[in-house]
């Protein structure tokens, strides 16, 4: 049974998702691919764009665990983001860190990114997209200042992958494992666990 945080996610993400899919329908384009697939099929560029982007996720994970580690910010992130899973249970995780992953870049990388792209250029759609991504990361808890701007450079991230492989499917990946990895990780390190390095 999925806690009120989970049903909420799922909700909130699941609506984005679905508005994502009406608006490149209007528009006449696909919420899924993105340009040119990577290795000229479809058949080729889905399984390479999933690995990339599994790749990427966990690279991503690593860059931003070591930051919450080693740096002033990153320790006030952490332990900001540590009380914020204290009722989460590791079962939640897999729904919650996919939830979350598929709802945010079917909208900003399957929807907002190719609509800029017509009107600014794939260059400024980039960054228009990213960071509008790290706009609506913007907490209410000033121990969370930091998260914006780290959502707005994975959302760069996100988007070159997007347009490199073809594939939004690739951004869902990378921002599916990021997500679950970096939970996990906050909840092995929750008071009473093992002890932080």
């Amino acid at each position: 049974m999925f806690s009120g945080r989970v049903q909420a996610t799922v909700v909130v993400h699941g609506t984005l998702g679905l508005l994502a899919c009406v608006w490149s329908a209007h528009l006449g384009g696909s919420v899924l691919h993105q340009g040119e697939p990577l290795g000229t099929t479809r058949a080729i560029a889905l399984p390479l764009g999933l690995s990339l982007g599994a790749l990427a996720g966990v690279v991503a994970a690593w860059a931003t665990q070591r930051a919450m580690t080693r740096t002033r910010w990153g320790r006030e992130l952490r332990g900001a983001l540590r009380d914020s899973v204290l009722d989460l249970r590791a079962a939640q995780v897999p729904a919650l860190a996919l939830a979350a992953a598929v709802g945010e870049e079917l909208f900003f990388r399957g929807a907002l990114l190719p609509a800029l792209e017509r009107s600014l250029g794939l260059t400024l759609a980039v960054v228009v997209s990213s960071v509008a991504f790290g706009l609506v990361h913007v907490p209410g808890n000033r121990r969370l200042r930091a998260w914006p701007v780290a959502a707005a450079v994975l959302g760069v991230v996100f988007a070159l992958l997007t347009r490199w492989t073809g594939e939004v499917l690739a951004a869902v990946a990378a921002h599916a494992v990021l997500n679950h990895e970096n939970l996990r990780w906050l909840l092995a390190h929750r008071v009473g666990a093992r002890s932080w390095r």
